[in-house]
């Protein structure tokens, strides 16, 4: 992982999927399906149906993986979400599979184990830099999905490349360059907060496809946006200090 660097995901796979403890059992290992129903019974005690798929589930779990293995020797997590549930499910899942991969290599051997503090930041300020573009820019390609026929990812392409033709007419608050910067401000805003002198920070933010397609639009260099170019459910975005993207990289389940 890089000096500085900040990694802000699209939630997991939308949906839902009603709270199965056999089902979970069946699907998980033992030691991650207990994590899943510690973390719903903990942090979302109220939901019969989580706000995203059994697979969105599985993959934030994965996300958390690919996160611990990432993360250096030693480090500080800062975590934040956009305050959605899908989002903030994501979010709680990653962190807590992070802490759970933690202590299991403390378990296998204390000295050699990683060392990772975290810390979840829920300041409303902070959590409205991480909301999504608006709806009222996107529901007419939701509503080409059933009408056309066409992926949610052929979607937000034909949205991105509408959005930021010269010729669209669009409230500059509502378009979703206003929401990538705000990501932008937010990864800023995070590292003039939480700095230390002895470990490397790392910041965790869990959002949604507008604003992190957008970003992407604009690193395209002026090529039209494909499918492919639609963020995939918890793929990592990975900002460098000063919220300019660097790279990208998929989660697998």
């Amino acid at each position: 992982m890089r000096e500085g660097e900040s990694i802000i995901v699209r939630h997991g796979d939308k949906g839902k999927w009603k709270i199965n403890e056999e089902e979970l059992r069946a699907e998980l290992p033992p030691d991650e399906a207990e994590l899943v129903l510690s973390v719903l019974g903990s942090e979302f005690e109220e939901l019969t149906e989580t706000p995203l798929k059994l697979e969105g589930v599985k993959r934030s779990l994965r996300l958390g993986d690919a996160l611990f293995e990432s993360l250096p020797q030693q480090s500080v997590l800062v975590s934040i979400d956009s305050g959605k549930d899908r989002a903030q499910l994501t979010r709680a899942l990653a962190t807590a599979r992070i802490a759970q991969r933690e202590a299991q290599d403390r378990a296998r051997d204390d000295k050699t184990a990683k060392r990772i503090d975290m810390l979840h930041v829920d300041e409303e300020e902070l959590v409205k830099m991480m909301a999504d573009s608006s709806d009222k820019t996107w529901t007419p390609y939701a509503e080409m999905m059933t009408k056309d026929g066409i992926s949610e990812a052929e979607a937000v392409a034909r949205w991105l490349n509408d959005m930021n033709t010269p010729e669209t007419q669009v409230d500059p608050a509502i378009h979703p360059k206003e929401s990538a910067e705000r990501y932008r401000r937010a990864i800023q805003e995070l590292r003039s907060r939480i700095t230390s002198d002895n470990v490397p920070v790392v910041l965790f933010g869990a959002g949604h496809s507008g604003s992190l397609g957008q970003i992407r639009y604009e690193k395209l260099g002026g090529r039209a946006a494909t499918a492919e170019d639609a963020p995939k459910f918890c793929e990592m975005f990975r900002f460098d200090k000063d919220g300019n993207l660097v790279d990208a990289e998929g989660v697998e389940i």
